[in-house]
């Protein structure tokens, strides 16, 4: 982990075909079942894979094969790579450890594939752990807009109380970035008013902002006036009509 990165990367290279192979074998399996059904015509043949791990496969060899294809890599080739462990804290200390000077080309890529393509579960998910990062302190929130769409995408938690209370436990988050809603368009698949639509009852509208009014995070002004700012802009009538809605339910308050 404190090796400089290019020795980081010339001692990790060579490996990365075990690792590659390590990621594609099911869990549970051991190395002599998967050697049974490699190809004959495998790069590098099959001796490279004889001993190459004991026992059966476990989430401790995939996690240690992500962290040698993530340490193989510049940072912006890293950044690409899918999909990360989401379990016992992978994402949150080892992008940290390989790319401390970094995790701004992880946090700008990720809201950028996000943004690109909202449903590709498989390589979003466990990226939403930038947040985390971000309200920790060891990176700035991310410029791109797909970091903001993420946010009430269900990655963090599902609209509605369950991310009312990730959002006040957040108020680093809250304040840089999730206060954008107001100036950012969403894309097909993710905005404000189809993650409400989808989600019946309109969480996000209903729930998540009045909650954060209620808590004193954001002013009955704030939200009023980032309404009216919405519905000026060139946002589409089928976004503006869930800050129209918003509107409304102030408005009678």
């Amino acid at each position: 982990m404190a090796l400089d990165p290019r020795a980081r990367r010339a001692l990790c290279k060579p490996l990365v075909v075990q690792a590659g192979a390590i990621l594609s074998v099911e869990f549970g399996s051991t190395v002599s079942s998967w050697l049974r059904n490699l190809r004959e015509d495998y790069p590098g043949g099959h001796a490279q894979f004889v001993d190459a791990w004991g026992g059966a496969i476990t989430t401790g060899h995939w996690d240690a094969a992500t962290t040698v294809l993530l340490a193989a890599r510049a940072p912006a080739q890293a950044a690409r790579v899918w999909p990360i462990p989401t379990g016992k804290g992978f994402a949150r200390s080892v992008y940290p450890a390989l790319f401390p000077d970094d995790l701004s080309v992880f946090v700008e890529q990720w809201s950028a594939d996000f943004s690109t393509n909202p449903k590709h579960w498989d390589r979003n998910a466990g990226r939403a752990v930038m947040y985390e990062w971000v309200e920790e302190g060891v990176v700035d929130p991310p410029r791109h807009d797909g970091a903001v769409l993420m946010l009430f995408s269900g990655l963090t938690a599902d609209p509605g109380r369950p991310l009312l209370r990730w959002l006040l436990a957040r108020p680093k988050v809250t304040d840089q970035l999730f206060r954008r809603i107001f100036t950012t368009p969403g894309v097909t698949g993710a905005s404000l008013a189809q993650r409400d639509t989808n989600e019946g009852n309109h969480p996000l509208r209903t729930v998540v902002v009045p909650g954060l009014v209620k808590a004193g995070v954001w002013t009955r002004d704030f939200v009023m006036e980032g309404t009216e700012s919405a519905l000026r802009s060139d946002l589409s009538e089928y976004q503006k009509r869930w800050f129209r809605g918003l509107a409304r339910d102030f408005g009678q308050q």
